[in-house]
């Protein structure tokens, strides 16, 4: 259906009705909005009250966990440090033989 400017209902919409649609418009929005804004309050509330406790324990239930597997391999690893006798001092060579070596004799 074409536009025709002779129709003077059809150019212009009536006062109240444009007010009326405005106003459904507008509620509808505020509608819409509020139940947005009750949503991520219930959504943040929830996170609060019960998903960050949860993270927090599946934090820590995961560091303890590697915490005990590295202790588990840590004890079927072989020891980190070896400890070697010390080698002896240039001037101060044992005798090659005991029986070589007279007795001490007590005073």
């Amino acid at each position: 259906m074409p536009f025709d400017p002779s129709d003077s209902s059809a150019a212009r919409p009536d006062a109240e009705a444009l007010r009326q649609a405005s106003l459904r418009a507008s509620w509808a929005r505020d509608r819409r909005v509020g139940r947005r804004r009750v949503a991520l309050r219930w959504l943040v509330w929830a996170f609060w009250r019960y998903g960050l406790p949860l993270l927090l324990v599946l934090v820590v239930a995961a560091s303890v966990a590697t915490w005990i597997r590295s202790a588990a391999q840590a004890s079927q690893r072989a020891p980190r440090f070896t400890v070697l006798p010390a080698p002896p001092a240039p001037g101060n060579t044992p005798p090659a033989s005991t029986e070589s070596t007279p007795a001490r004799q007590e005073p």
